[in-house]
Parts: C-alpha cells; sequence; structure tokens
C-alpha cells in the first residue's frame, strides 16, 4: 500500500537545520533568506521501485525585499541550499530532495509568524548585543515578580523582554511587542492559574509555535495546555527567581535548537560579569557545557586574568581550568614549579 505522500521531516524542521548549518559557516545572506522564509515542499515525481520512492522539490517563498537583494545570487543561493539537503537524503533513501526554488511573496501574504524579521538596528535597540534573546509571556498580575526573575536572568545571560498586560496596550506598544515575538530567540509561558484567561498570552505562545521557536512552559502554578504541552516544562516559583532562572538557562542549554545561542551568551556574561557573585553563577552553568570551541575558551581563559570579578571569585578559576583545561602560560608555569632544579 502506498504510504501517505509527505516528507518525513516537516519543512520548518528541515529550515532550522539548514540556518544551524549556515550559521557555523558564516553564510549570514542565506541564513537571512532561511528565517524569513515560508517554507513548503512539493511532490515532484514518484516511482514504485523499492517499496515506493519519491522526489520532493523544497520550495522557499520570501519577501520581496529580501528576494531582491539575493535576486543576481538567486542561482548560487539555491544550489548552495540544495547541496546541504544531501544529509536528508542519506537519513530517508526512499525521498529524494532533488531541487531548492527561491520565489518572493508579499510580506501580508506570509503567516503572521513567519513575516520578515525585524531590521538590524531594532534589534539591537530592543535587545542587548551577544545576550541570548528570551520573551517572558505572562500575565499583568505577576509583573513585578516577573521584572525580579528579568533581573536575575540578566547576570546569566539572557535579555528577557517583559510584555505587561496592560488593560488596552498603545498601538506603539503593541509594536514593541511584535518586535519582540519577531526577533525572540526562545519565548518562555510563566503559567499562572489565570494564564490562559489574559488575551495576550495565547497570542503570545502562537506566535512562537508560528516561528517554530522553542516554548518553555513554566508550571508556575499550572501546567502547559494546548500545542505548547509538547514542550518540556519547567517546574519553579516566582518566589524563587534565581532558582527558576538557572532552571530556565539549563533547559535552554540543553535543547539543541538553543544550546549555541545558549552557550555563546554565558560565555560572554562570564566575560562582562559585573560581580563575583555573578561570575559564581554563570560558572555554574558553564562547567555543564562540553561543546565549547577553541575561540570560546581563549575567551573564558582572558576572563579569569582580567576581569576582577572573576579573578577574585573563590573557586572560579580553578573551576574553568578544571573544564576546559588551564591557559598554555599557566600550564608552562605549572610544569616549571615542579622542576626540582
Amino acid at each position: 500500500m502506498m504510504r501517505e505522500a509527505t516528507f518525513p521531516e516537516s519543512a520548518s524542521t528541515v529550515v532550522r537545520t539548514l540556518v544551524g548549518i549556515f550559521r557555523h559557516q558564516g553564510k549570514t545572506e542565506i541564513i537571512e533568506l532561511l528565517e524569513n522564509a515560508h517554507a513548503h515542499f512539493d511532490q515532484t515525481e514518484y516511482d514504485n521501485w523499492n517499496g515506493g520512492t519519491y522526489t520532493w522539490a523544497l520550495r522557499l517563498e520570501v519577501p520581496v525585499p529580501i528576494f531582491a537583494c539575493a535576486e543576481s545570487r538567486l542561482s548560487t543561493i539555491e544550489q548552495e541550499i540544495s547541496a546541504k539537503l544531501a544529509y536528508f537524503d542519506r537519513q530517508y533513501p526512499n525521498d529524494n530532495l532533488g531541487e531548492v526554488t527561491i520565489t518572493p511573496i508579499s510580506e501580508e501574504s506570509l503567516p503572521i509568524g513567519q513575516r520578515m524579521a525585524p531590521s538590524d538596528s531594532e534589534v539591537r535597540r530592543l535587545w542587548s548585543d551577544s545576550w541570548f534573546r528570551l520573551f517572558l509571556s505572562h500575565v499583568s498580575s505577576y509583573k513585578v515578580a516577573v521584572s525580579r526573575l528579568k533581573e536575575v536572568l540578566w547576570p546569566r545571560g539572557v535579555d528577557a523582554f517583559v510584555a505587561h498586560e496592560d488593560i488596552e496596550p498603545s498601538l506603539e506598544w503593541q509594536h514593541e511587542i511584535e518586535l519582540g515575538l519577531r526577533s525572540m530567540h526562545a519565548l518562555a509561558a510563566i503559567i499562572t492559574p489565570d494564564f490562559h484567561g489574559s488575551r495576550w498570552t495565547d497570542q503570545e505562545v502562537g506566535w512562537a509555535l508560528g516561528r517554530g521557536v522553542l516554548i518553555v512552559p513554566v508550571r508556575a502554578g499550572a501546567d502547559p495546555y494546548g500545542l505548547m504541552g509538547k514542550y518540556q516544562g519547567v517546574a519553579g516559583t516566582l518566589d524563587q527567581p534565581v532558582m527558576l532562572a538557572d532552571a530556565i538557562v539549563k533547559t535552554l542549554l540543553t535543547n539543541p535548537q538553543t544550546h549555541g545561542e545558549m552557550r555563546r551568551a554565558l560565555v560572554s556574561a562570564f566575560v562582562e560579569a559585573s560581580s563575583c557573585d555573578a561570575a559564581r553563577a554563570v560558572c555554574g552553568l558553564l562547567v555543564g557545557i562540553t561543546d565549547v570551541t577553541e575561540e570560546e575558551r581563549g575567551v573564558l581563559w582572558g576572563a579569569c586574568t582580567d576581569n576582577t570579578c572573576v579573578a577574585d571569585a573563590v573557586g572560579v578559576n580553578d573551576a574553568i581550568y578544571a573544564t576546559f583545561g588551564a591557559p598554555p602560560a599557566l600550564q608552562q608555569s605549572r610544569v616549571d614549579a615542579d622542576i626540582p632544579f
């Protein structure tokens, strides 16, 4: 019996994988195109050999401004993306991704969660460079406690956008919320008993679902529901913001979709630690990471000597050196100290 004709992976999953590959290769033009694309598969061929083999085309519809900028290199970009799809051919031998096409589409025609991302200047205005961008969805009755959580997240490398629910937010504030939703790396839903009763929180979660970004449900008196119920939740209480902040960061590190951004943000936060307590907090999260790059290792070593808040934090340097190795100069000095003559 012929199976239902669908590619084994969703188009959004394939695009996220491609974005991750191209991000590591520094292909910023392709990353921007993929992140703003409305993607879907079209079946182009079928053969009943070997139980049925399918050939698929990946269609990428992108907003007109991005298409216009990329038009002169369109065939080259399509070829670069197509070359990466060989990974999926190996994983699914009966499903061949044989073609990539990029076409323009008006932004108004795109699903709301896939409309064009904010410009770099808008992102820099809304978020801090090098920090993880986390949208905190919550109801207004908890805004004081959520603001405290935002403060605790900051020294851990997380810039949290707190969308306070007003009776009727101004159009300007709604625009800021939309910018935050378009440019966030992940969304944390603070699920209090009255979360579902808000006029805004479910819409914010819907934005995250539409964009395919990670949702971290925080069980603060209630359980996740609906489509966000598939995401791993974090148990916590707003009365203990330090423990909750650590749990959120660990979840972001655990998930492959957010691990890289969160790791890079923690390295930046360690370098810029403004107190010994902040250095210890970040160090406690860093030592569980096993995939720091050589460049990041060098940055961590530099912070251990150049940032007095890090250098003076008892036990921090030792923990960093024990986890990531000591810098070559320190290793040599230890060798020299062991020589008895």
